[in-house]
């Protein structure tokens, strides 16, 4: 998230106040200055998404004592309400963490009535730890106050695992990185047959999203990759949009075919998941499925950390950046990162899990 969707977050988390105020004297303008009131609003959320991250880096190892002050009574943490309205619009892999939250308000607060608040609602829907789910903009109408807004950004870059961040909101720090999904392997349909039984089976999914290009593997790697990995694994590709795929005997393109259900799992029912670090990761940890992600140096290891999550991490002069625009030295935290390396660290996985199987 970038400054200008951080400043957008914290309008929507106070529906009732400040975003209803800012639409109504947006409608008084003329439409010719409403360029101009454009420009100066960005330059001045993204000055006070500055200010915030200068005066939060004193804090930096220590968040959880200005994450106090945000709370609605600074000495009654939020997870001890009765009734707790949660917010995190996205996207889906920090979606996903936000159920470690739930779950540890529920093991400590197990007759509060909760409420998520998202724009992921066809993922959380019916969720079992879960009294209600709302889209954010449901929530915007219907005036649901107080909304506690899940966030990290204002302390990047991070160094505990986001994970930590987001439980600091409620007053839970140090809580365990266990995430709560659903089986939804009973909801892929004919889908199912696109997943043969021939095993290994490798996930991949090679593009983090469109707000974080520095964290893409360059193309030509992942298809050098796909094709060694398909002469001794059935290879499943997942990715939100369709794209020409590798020519490969066992390889599997599902990308633009499958819903949020669908993609959480056919990870599932992975061996090994090999992917940016994304959504993909947080779900396989979900599910307790190995994963190795070709990480770089554009966060922390210890950021996304579980069990059964192996990092391919480059230190480089500039990491962790977090950088949000392309990258002006090229990535080289991720092209130090070869193929060989991607394919020896899977054997390498794959191998310690058939022995741990075995025995």
């Amino acid at each position: 998230m970038d400054a200008a969707d951080f400043a957008s977050s914290h309008l929507q988390s106070h529906p009732g106040r400040i975003s209803t105020i800012f639409s109504a004297c947006w409608r008084r303008f003329p439409a010719c200055f409403a360029p101009n009131v454009a420009r100066i609003s960005v330059t001045a959320m993204l000055a006070a998404h500055k200010l915030r991250r200068l005066l939060a880096a004193p804090f930096a190892s220590r968040p959880f004592a200005l994450q106090r002050l945000r709370w609605p009574n600074p000495f009654f943490p939020p997870y001890r309400a009765s009734e707790i309205n949660l917010y995190r619009p996205g996207e889906l892999g920090d979606v996903v963490m936000c159920l470690a939250v739930v779950r540890a308000i529920r093991a400590r607060n197990p007759d509060a009535r909760i409420t998520f608040v998202t724009n992921y609602t066809d993922l959380l829907a019916g969720h079992p730890l879960l009294d209600r789910v709302l889209h954010s903009q449901e929530a915007i109408q219907t005036g649901l106050r107080p909304l506690i807004a899940l966030r990290y950004e204002v302390f990047i870059p991070l160094r505990r695992h986001v994970i930590d961040y987001f439980a600091g909101c409620v007053g839970l720090p140090g809580i365990a990185p266990q995430i709560p999904l659903p089986d939804y392997t009973g909801e892929l349909g004919e889908l199912a047959e696109c997943v043969p039984p021939a095993r290994p089976r490798v996930v991949i999914c090679r593009n983090a999203g469109p707000f974080t290009p520095n964290k893409d593997w360059p193309a030509d790697r992942w298809d050098d990759l796909i094709q060694r990995l398909s002469d001794w694994a059935t290879v499943i590709e997942l990715g939100t949009n369709a794209r020409p795929g590798t020519a490969a005997a066992r390889h599997i393109d599902l990308r633009g075919r499958t819903n949020v259900r669908q993609f959480c799992a056919i990870i599932s029912m992975a061996d090994l998941v090999i992917t940016a670090v994304t959504s993909s990761v947080h779900i396989a940890a979900a599910y307790g499925v190995p994963t190795l992600s070709i990480l770089g140096g554009y966060e922390l290891p210890e950021n996304t950390a579980y069990p059964h999550h192996t990092t391919l991490y480059r230190s480089v002069p500039c990491s962790p950046c977090w950088l949000r625009e392309p990258c002006p030295y090229g990535i080289p935290c991720l092209r130090q990162i070869e193929v060989g390396d991607v394919l020896t660290a899977a054997r390498e996985i794959l191998q310690d899990q058939a022995g741990a199987t075995s025995t």
